[in-house]
């Protein structure tokens, strides 16, 4: 057969500048086979093989780099075929230039990918694209499916299309990178921690800026990259569960410590299970604990194994043999459980009996039962057994309900925190709630353990109660679950990852990666992940992989990443500017971590801000050096109606009010890398877009930029009152309407205010309550626009106090008012002066926020020092201002948490100040 041309098709219709002309399918410009039989017929008269990449009867030889665009390749080089036959260097100059190829995907990968060079059949594959009604859209939106990154850039700067078709798949492209390199870190994080938790350092090649790079060119060349990493981690992982199996003592086999032990090396918890042997330390972590044996015996009721254990005489399976292996303890359980169906007093205090048995080497049952219609409630102490889950509930015990025959769903008996119900016929109800049943099954698994009882005991509850046993109802509360320290908060996140079901330590390091360490953000994604799993569907993506694309949760997110910048407008466009500016700062930088100046802040947010306009031209940055704005171009555009460079600095220092920020200041900003900063990153050009647009449409009476500092800095500055420099800052202030948060002058000046001693000298004296509290109310409206605030006070209210000391003890209680009501487009505070008796002033503050977070019981929290979640530094203001009180005879109390008032339900705060 004679040589063929490649096969070019006819023309879909003309692209003259650009435009894509469309035909639609069926008509006579597709020229599409109609009979996929004469298709087929076509492919097999060709046998070209579809792809070549090891030459006959050799060995593969090295492939030299294509030619550029336009030119023939050099010799050697893969390329298209025809009938197995390279074409001529004029033909393949043809294909290469040809504006129909990127319609093609093999064909312009044969072509073009300098990375994998491949010889494809240029008939075969304009067939197979033609068959498939293929066109550049689909090839583009399947390259950026596979990850074929560098392909996508190609055909995106290559391909004739409208400027509006390549604006949007430069957008599709940008979030599919994002998307990927967030898959990327994710899975480097995880082996990471894998590596760290087994005593081995960070493996080399999980470096973000190595990743960054490979996920703009190629997905699955990422994909293969930590495959051989993970490969190599978990022969080492296997070598080191070897020898340290090695090291175990004869005698310390077949104990407790070596369940213990063995839990931790299968685990891959080496460095920890080393510390047991060397040093004999226990691990504080749930891995420390075995977990509950498999049931073998699908069509086996439990009923039917607990009779093999009560009668070892009936035929069982050889698979129970191992089961029969229990000591006393866990023998006494199972007779008493099997003695429920009895019922009354005494059978179910055998049982409560016996489980305090199983659970502790000593009694600790004080032997009390509460008749409850027929059944019995009493307490089980010592459940929550270890320092670490005491953290949950200090007290350590657990209310437990023993019913009787027939009860199958114990009520929900009210009064009582998440408790447990066990009884002969019950059964686990479905969801969460606040009865957990301990159910036979179980507990029959729970007697094979010999170690970590109680723990093994919280895993069978946990999932049965509310997400808020352990992650709290506030994020207050679960950042006092955490604790601090870093290696405090992440054994904490593990149990609770555990003892909640949601999964063990790959999904706990998986959460801490996404939230970083913002205990409103970990509560969000561990609410939203019980969700998932109750919801999710069989061979469904993890959600935690895929939680970006649930746009509800993705606001909610963005919204608490915020929520602290809400009273500074210009604080939320420097918070997006250097989002955007870290995004795009190349693949060097991985992502939003490391410093970001604010130079590249104020670059970035005049460039994009540029870019927004009407009159902007297309993709102005991208490829164009010589537009205005650009990177690398000359000089910045005037953008109008834009925050000046002062006001961008004092918002770019306000991001330290942020949990995701390591350090901010007017000069720089550093972020703690985090998958909820990556995905904010992707869309924050957007977002500062936005932002801009709300920041022109701002009220115009609040003043200039710098006359807006000056009024914030006049009500902060009232918080360091006490302070011996605060007179030489008020004047500082007054002579340059702003303060530089680096001047030695400021800063000494807080290290003064945070020395609760400073000011003691001060603290004695008399002020009239009533001038002052209105004073302070002008420059708080003033500070706070947006918000208002009522006093009432009678004509005179002198209290024995001096003036310095009451205006701090009052700027911390507005300022906490102002910082409830964060994140409310309106707001009202209140602020009352009453006399009570003849001895005291009371000064009521309430405002319309949603109240404190603590739970009923545990409200002196909110005075406990450095206790806050918005950022380091932060939590000293209420247990200062009841420091002072107390100090002149008064006192500072939380009066109700919230709803103490029709209208204004948030937090009710009461000082008492004693009369002149």
């Amino acid at each position: 057969m004679a040589q063929a041309a490649p096969v070019l098709p006819a023309h879909r219709g003309s692209r003259t500048g650009g435009e894509e002309a469309h035909v639609p399918r069926g008509e006579p410009g597709r020229h599409r086979p109609r009979d996929r039989t004469r298709l087929a017929r076509i492919r097999r008269r060709h046998r070209a093989p579809l792809e070549r990449p090891v030459q006959r009867g050799g060995s593969p030889s090295p492939p030299l780099p294509p030619s550029p665009v336009g030119g023939p390749a050099p010799a050697g080089t893969a390329r298209p075929v025809v009938e197995g036959a390279p074409v001529t260097d004029a033909m393949d100059e043809i294909l290469r230039v040809w504006p129909e190829r990127f319609r093609f995907r093999r064909l312009v990968t044969a072509l073009h990918d300098e990375e994998n060079p491949q010889e494809v059949d240029a008939v075969d594959a304009v067939l197979s694209g033609l068959a498939n009604d293929d066109d550049e859209q689909s090839v583009f939106l399947s390259l950026l499916e596979t990850g074929d990154f560098g392909m996508a850039d190609h055909l995106l700067e290559e391909s004739p299309a409208t400027r509006r078709i390549r604006t949007l798949r430069r957008r599709l492209l940008k979030n599919r990178r994002s998307e990927a390199l967030q898959d990327m870190q994710r899975k480097a994080s995880e082996l990471a921690q894998q590596a760290n938790d087994a005593g081995f350092p960070v493996p080399a090649g999980l470096e973000r800026s190595l990743l960054a790079e490979m996920c703009r060119r190629s997905l699955p060349e990422a994909r293969r990259h930590l495959g051989g990493i993970e490969e190599n981690l978990l022969l080492a992982v296997e070598a080191g569960r070897q020898e340290l199996y090695a090291r175990v003592p004869q005698e310390r086999r077949e104990t407790p410590w070596n369940d213990r032990l063995d839990s931790l090396v299968q685990a891959g918890f080496l460095r920890a299970a080393a510390r047991m042997i060397e040093q004999g330390a226990e691990d504080e972590g749930p891995e420390a604990v075995p977990p509950l044996p498999y049931w073998a015996w699908a069509d086996t009721t439990p009923a039917q194994v607990l009779d093999w254990h009560l009668d070892p005489s009936r035929r069982w399976p050889n698979t129970f043999r191992a089961w029969l292996d229990i000591d006393d303890t866990a023998k006494a359980l199972i007779r008493a459980f099997s003695g429920l169906p009895t019922g009354g007093h005494d059978i179910a205090a055998e049982f409560v009996q016996a489980l305090d048995g199983f659970l502790h080497p000593e009694p600790q049952w004080n032997g009390k039962l509460d008749p409850v219609g027929g059944e019995f409630l009493t307490v089980l102490p010592s459940v929550f057994a270890s320092p670490q889950l005491r953290r949950f509930r200090p007290q350590g015990s657990v209310d437990l309900f023993v019913g009787g025959s027939g009860t199958r769903h114990p009520e929900e008996l009210p009064g009582l925190r998440p408790f447990v119900a066990v009884g002969p016929d019950m059964v686990r109800r479905t969801g969460r709630g606040r009865v957990a049943v301990l159910d036979l099954r179980s507990l029959l698994q729970l007697v094979n353990l010999r170690t970590g009882r109680t723990a093994a005991l919280l895993r069978i509850l946990g999932p049965q109660w509310p997400l808020s046993a352990f992650v709290g109802e506030t994020p207050e509360q679960l950042d006092e679950y955490l604790g601090a320290g870093e290696a405090t908060r992440w054994t904490m996140l593990r149990w609770i990852v555990d003892l909640t079901g949601l999964g063990g330590a790959t999904v706990a390091d998986a959460v801490a990666y996404e939230a970083g360490p913002d205990p409103e953000l970990l509560q969000l994604f561990l609410r939203a992940l019980a969700r998932s799993q109750e919801h999710a569907r069989t061979g469904s993506r993890p959600w935690l992989a895929d939680w970006r694309h649930d746009r509800e949760f993705a606001a909610s997110v963005e919204r608490a990443v915020l929520r602290p910048l809400e009273p500074v407008p210009v604080a939320r466009i420097a918070f997006w500017g250097a989002l955007a500016a870290a995004a795009s700062s190349g693949p060097e930088a991985g992502g939003p971590e490391g410093e970001v100046t604010v130079s590249a802040v104020l670059s970035t947010v005049r460039r994009i801000a540029a870019e927004a306009r009407p009159d902007s031209q297309d993709g102005a940055s991208e490829g164009l050096p010589n537009v205005p704005g650009a990177p690398g171009a000359p000089g910045l555009p005037d953008v109008p109606d834009l925050p000046d460079e002062e006001e961008l600095r004092g918002g770019l220092a306000q991001l330290a009010r942020l949990r995701l920020t390591a350090d901010a200041s007017t000069e720089r900003v550093r972020f703690i890398p985090c998958g909820v900063l990556l995905v904010l990153g992707a869309a924050a050009g957007e977002r500062l877009v936005d932002t801009l647009a709300e920041w022109r449409a701002r009220p115009e009476e609040s003043g200039s930029g710098a006359e807006r500092t000056r009024r914030a800095w006049e009500w902060n500055l009232r918080r360091h009152a006490l302070s011996p420099d605060y007179e030489d800052v008020t004047a500082l202030l007054e002579e340059n309407g702003d303060i530089d948060p680096a001047d030695p002058r400021w800063l000494r000046l807080t290290e003064q205010t945070d020395d609760l001693l400073a000011g003691a000298p001060q603290i004695d004296g008399e002020t009239d309550l009533a001038p002052l509290l209105r004073a302070l109310g002008a420059k708080w409206e003033s500070a706070h626009p947006d918000w208002t605030m009522t006093i009432r006070t009678p004509p005179a209210a002198v209290a024995r106090v001096s003036a310095r000391a009451a205006q701090v003890l009052l700027y911390e209680l507005l300022a906490n008012a102002a910082d409830a009501l964060d994140g409310s487009g309106t707001g009202t505070v209140s602020v009352s002066v009453e006399p009570q008796g003849e001895d005291d002033w009371l000064v009521d503050v309430l405002d319309s926020g949603p109240g404190i977070g603590f739970p009923e019981g545990r409200e002196h929290l909110v005075f406990r020092d450095r206790k806050s979640t918005r950022g380091e530094g932060r939590g000293r203001g209420l247990f200062r201002a009841r420091q002072i009180a107390l100090r002149v005879e008064g006192d500072l109390t939380l009066h109700a948490r919230a709803d103490s008032h029709p209208v204004l339900k948030g937090a009710h705060f009461r000082l008492v100040l004693p009369m002149a």
